[in-house]
């Protein structure tokens, strides 16, 4: 049964009760996901479980969705991002902990006491943006680039390779020893 979504937990305490959360969070109340966004409407959909592994490592699964709209890097047009993410977590005290932790969990380091719950959500959402966000090759229509880049009276002029200068004076100084 999934309980009401706190602001504060004691992960230790959600761990030794299994405690599981599913819910919707605004994408407004991401401050640190908001730079990356276009638009900060829409809701995030999470799924959140807590409990022991079958080594008796305190663990969080769970999933995290989202549909996101961000910039596109190509056009600069708003771009429809699906974002499904799943969690796996480990409780970890210190980073020696940490280093220990099996391939299939991320280590979650518990530096206090109590955490956010919506720090994991909002974590999830930020991991899963990608560095470069574009639309799909062939859905978006890169900015022209100025064939004369400012210059001239907007007369397309050949492109010249920047390189075949160097090339010349390679060879003319070739010729002269």
């Amino acid at each position: 049964m999934s309980e009401a979504f706190p602001e504060l937990l004691d992960p230790r305490r959600a761990v030794d009760q299994e405690a599981r959360f599913a819910g919707d969070l605004p994408l407004s109340g991401f401050p640190r996901l908001a730079p990356m966004l276009a638009a900060r409407d829409g809701m995030a959909t999470y799924r959140l479980a807590f409990g022991k592994d079958h080594r008796g490592q305190g663990i969080v699964r769970g999933h995290v969705s989202a549909e996101l709209t961000v910039r596109c890097q190509r056009c600069n047009g708003m771009l429809s991002l699906t974002v499904e993410s799943p969690l796996s977590l480990a409780l970890v005290e210190g980073l020696d902990e940490a280093a220990t932790v099996p391939e299939e969990y991320d280590p979650l380091l518990l530096e206090g006491r109590l955490l956010h719950p919506a720090d994991l959500i909002e974590d999830e959402l930020i991991l899963a943006v990608p560095a470069v966000p574009r639309h799909e090759a062939g859905s978006c229509e890169a900015p022209a680039a100025d064939a004369d880049h400012g210059h001239g009276d907007g007369a397309t002029e050949e492109r010249r390779n920047p390189f075949a200068e160097l090339a010349a004076l390679k060879r003319d100084r070739g010729r002269t020893h």
